[in-house]
């Protein structure tokens, strides 16, 4: 850890710092000095954050493996074998972005280990006490009673910012994951402040802000203005997405013809704010249950993000075309991305459809649009909805221009609440109406990522960027540390001594284990399908489904369907997939199921000439918006299966939905057609 920073300044500060500093539109040029006497600009204060971020995994040393655990004492027991000779990811098993993550990563192995037999403290101090503790241990500290800052300055490091957490949330998995691997002081803020849904009052988000700077000063280091030490702030708890607050002038965000904007702002945007609203640092937010906490932190600390695409739904002109997509694209593919962009005819709804068969690839997703928390306008003003939201291959960061998508983050059936389900690990979006202006136009952002500036920071104002650096509704969820930089700046160091791992069972052997089960006893096809998609090896959970599926074992096919649904909508099979979507229980029938039956279905509708299959669909329409998939589906039925056969469909639906909104949609389709 000894390692200069200046070197790592010096590579961020030959992407394009002049460009990295500007903080409005891309078509506003930075000039900087000519002739021979110019001096070199210093590099802006993210530069130099990011620089010290990759400081850190510079000299992390990574071993090629993942560690899947049972419960949150494991969790933690596991994160303790960290150390200066090695890190890696640890995840529970049964979350369901574990297997996401490891299409990612693609470790050389992956261990199971049993549920340790030590439990965690019961009283919070001591589950305070041993977090901190583990988080230092990862640095080499072996003294719970040495301070972080005390031992950090033995290492020649100083941290960039701090994490905020709760031993009485679940998603403390993640804050002492980020502490541990990051290099951060690990503090703590308890108490009920509300959940990811509400509003916090402007009292309850003062009192919020002071016990975050205690946190701050209990650290030791600099932290009260931008550029010091403390920069940025990793907060892992539940929260309220949004607030009140009683902005000072001086931060207030003036809109040109309406005076100073309201509330509510973005929680993650008031906070690390100084007494008169200046910002002393940036957050970014975590929250969510044990598991899905820490596939975020790992997500974050562990993964490329190399694959970049972006998705545009705006016109190219007026000030619309600030936010373009192609020229950016273009950009990231010259920084030695692998990118892809799609605008103007692209980008209109069926193309979007298209797109949502299978799971989409990225790593990265910039996506423009316009709506409310429920839909989203792609190319030609058409409109898609939450049911609409792509399924990843891996773990997906995305900056979407679009106002209200996370209005409601914890509620599934917005667009931004979808996002999140589907694996969305680091997000930049809008609480509420932020107006365009708001937003960074991705061609600023890919030349902040370029020099090495963190996700969610560049997808941000900074001081002198004009009024929207005021309190207002953009947020950031996420780690805020993590990175998208060039692919040939990224150094990882592999782990040659990492310590082998007492306890685990190799999951590629237990996988083979249940395979040859299935000979004698195909009820263990299941397992092993379940175990197979954990690998990531979808095309092998499939030939195993289609073994059990030639069986008579009735009980055993229906087991299997249950497990393999997810592996057949990633090939894309249909024909198998619609087989065994028949076969699952209704219970077994889930929003994600449901939401992958349509995503393989929708595209083919045209095609689709089977009147049996055209029924089923009729009958699998999603709540809470029936009328969605009806519309879509109306021509069809009538065209397979007679005139009136669209409306008869319709019709049933009124009578089974008792929600207003729903019935209204649906009974303007019977006037429709």
């Amino acid at each position: 850890m000894h390692l200069k920073i200046g070197c790592l300044i010096a590579v961020f500060c030959t992407v394009v710092v002049a460009t990295a500093c500007a903080q409005n539109s891309p078509s506003v040029p930075v000039t900087p000095e000519q002739g021979p006497a110019a001096v070199a600009p210093t590099p802006p204060w993210p530069v130099l954050l990011g620089a010290r971020v990759m400081l850190c995994e510079r000299n992390r040393p990574v071993a090629s493996r993942v560690v899947l655990v049972p419960d949150a004492a494991t969790y933690l027991e596991q994160i303790s074998k960290w150390s200066p000779l090695g890190q890696w990811p640890v995840l529970f098993e049964d979350d369901p972005g574990t297997s996401q993550f490891i299409r990612a990563f693609q470790p050389d192995e992956i261990l199971v280990v049993p549920a340790t037999e030590r439990r965690l403290p019961e009283e919070l101090e001591s589950r305070q006490r041993l977090a901190t503790a583990v988080a230092k241990i990862s640095f080499g500290a072996t003294d719970p009673r040495i301070g972080f800052r005390e031992y950090y300055e033995k290492l020649g490091w100083r941290p960039p910012g701090f994490v905020v957490t709760s031993m009485d949330d679940p998603a403390w998995t993640a804050g002492v994951a980020l502490a541990a691997g990051r290099g951060l002081p690990l503090v703590f803020v308890d108490g009920d402040f509300g959940g990811p849904n509400q509003e916090l009052p402007a009292t309850r988000l003062r009192e919020l802000e002071l016990m975050i700077r205690d946190g701050a000063r209990s650290t030791g280091y600099e932290w009260s203005a931008l550029g010091d030490d403390l920069d940025a702030v990793a907060v892992c708890r539940s929260l309220p997405g949004r607030c009140r607050m009683d902005v000072p002038v001086a931060a207030q965000v003036r809109l040109q013809g309406r005076g100073p904007g309201d509330g509510p702002y973005a929680t993650m945007d008031a906070l690390c704010r100084n007494d008169d609203g200046q910002r002393w640092g940036y957050a970014g937010w975590i929250f969510g249950d044990e598991g899905r906490a820490a596939v975020m932190a790992m997500s974050s600390i562990f993964l490329d993000r190399r694959n970049i695409w972006m998705f545009s739904g705006y016109e190219k002109e007026g000030q619309w075309n600030v936010y373009e997509v192609s020229k950016p694209a273009g950009r990231l593919a010259e920084l030695g991305y692998a990118s892809l962009f799609f605008e103007t005819g692209d980008a209109d709804l069926a193309s979007w459809l298209r797109l949502l068969r299978g799971a989409i690839p990225a790593d990265v997703l910039f996506m423009n649009s316009h709506g409310s928390p429920t839909l989203f306008h792609v190319s030609g003003n058409q409109r898609a909805y939450p049911q609409d939201i792509p399924f990843s291959e891996k773990p997906l960061a995305l900056q979407m221009i679009h106002s209200f998508s996370l209005k409601q983050p914890a509620t599934p059936d917005t667009v931004g609440g979808r996002f999140l389900e589907r694996g969305v690990y680091a997000y930049v979006g809008s609480v509420d109406e932020p107006y365009l202006s708001a937003f960074i136009p991705p061609s600023l952002v890919v030349e902040r990522l370029a020099a090495g500036v963190p996700f969610l920071l560049a997808g941000r104002y900074w001081p002198g960027g004009g009024i929207m650096n005021g309190v207002w509704k953009i947020t950031a969820i996420g780690d805020p540390f993590m990175q998208a930089i060039p692919p040939q700046l990224r150094v990882i160091k592999p782990a040659v001594d990492a310590p082998a791992i007492q306890g685990g069972v190799d999951l590629l052997d237990l996988a083979k284990a249940a395979m040859a089960a299935t000979k004698t006893d195909p009820m263990q096809g299941a397992e092993a399908i379940r175990l197979l998609e954990l690998l990531g090896r979808d095309k092998i959970a499939v030939q195993v489904w289609k073994n059990i599926e030639s069986s008579d074992d009735q009980p055993a096919i229906a087991a299997a369907a249950a497990e393999v649904i997810g592996s057949l909508f990633r090939e894309k099979d249909w024909p198998e997939f619609l087989e065994a979507y028949r076969r699952l229980s209704r219970e077994n029938r889930s929003r994600d199921s449901q939401d992958m039956l349509w995503h393989l279905a929708t595209p083919r509708l045209n095609s689709i000439s089977d009147p049996a299959t055209i029924a089923f669909l009729s009958a699998e329409v999603r709540s809470p918006m029936p009328a969605v998939d009806l519309e879509r589906l109306m021509p069809h039925l009538d065209r397979v299966l007679g005139r009136g056969a669209g409306r008869a469909a319709v019709q049933r639906c009124l009578e089974d939905e008792s929600d207003g909104s729903s019935r209204k949609a649906l009974q303007a389709l019977l006037v429709k057609k």
